[in-house]
């Protein structure tokens, strides 16, 4: 990895984002096996309706923090086949869902959080996208690992760069770096 990031070539930031990328990615995080086949072969237009019948059977049992799970998955599945716009529906009210919850749950609201600033980074909207990251970030450094935090700062390099900020971008990259780092130090 590049010592002095600060004065890294376009060349190794890419290199370095790839193996954040790799280091970061999270293993597909769906509870059905068939939505989650699906979606290792990005077949995104049959996994929503996986997901839509997922949501279904959740609404059916009333399990709340279950509905809401099956809403977040069915939202992450809509960006991927691009209706942005059903997506952020779907994920706008559910942070606050999430920690409206009798035992609130960190985990999903930061998850959420991450799933709508995606959805916004990939509307072309990066400073509503930066704001989610920033959100689900706080949530991370009280509750999540090094490794999330590392993740988030990716999130928030991408947006800074739709918005053409080298400087918040290489900033980001350069906290994502050193967590990644701190976080194994082998």
């Amino acid at each position: 990895m590049c010592a002095n990031f600060e004065d890294a070539s376009p060349g190794d930031e890419a290199d370095l984002r790839r193996r954040l990328d790799r280091a970061l990615t999270p293993e597909t995080a769906v509870d059905d096996p068939q939505a989650a086949a699906l979606l290792d072969r990005e077949r995104w237009s049959q996994a929503a309706e996986v997901m839509r019948e997922h949501l279904g059977r959740a609404e059916d049992d009333g399990d709340q923090r279950a509905i809401l799970v099956a809403r977040h998955d069915l939202a992450r599945t809509l960006i991927r086949t691009d209706d942005l716009d059903r997506a952020i529906e779907l994920l706008g009210p559910l942070p606050d869902e999430f920690a409206a919850l009798p035992d609130p749950d960190d985990h999903h609201r930061a998850r959420a959080l991450t799933t709508l600033g995606e959805a916004h980074l990939r509307a072309r909207r990066p400073v509503a996208a930066t704001n989610f990251f920033g959100q689900a970030l706080e949530i991370l450094r009280k509750h999540g690992t090094r490794d999330e935090q590392a993740a988030m700062f990716v999130h928030i390099a991408d947006a800074a760069h739709q918005r053409a900020d080298h400087a918040a971008e290489t900033a980001a990259l350069i906290r994502a770096t050193d967590l990644v780092r701190d976080a194994d130090p082998g």
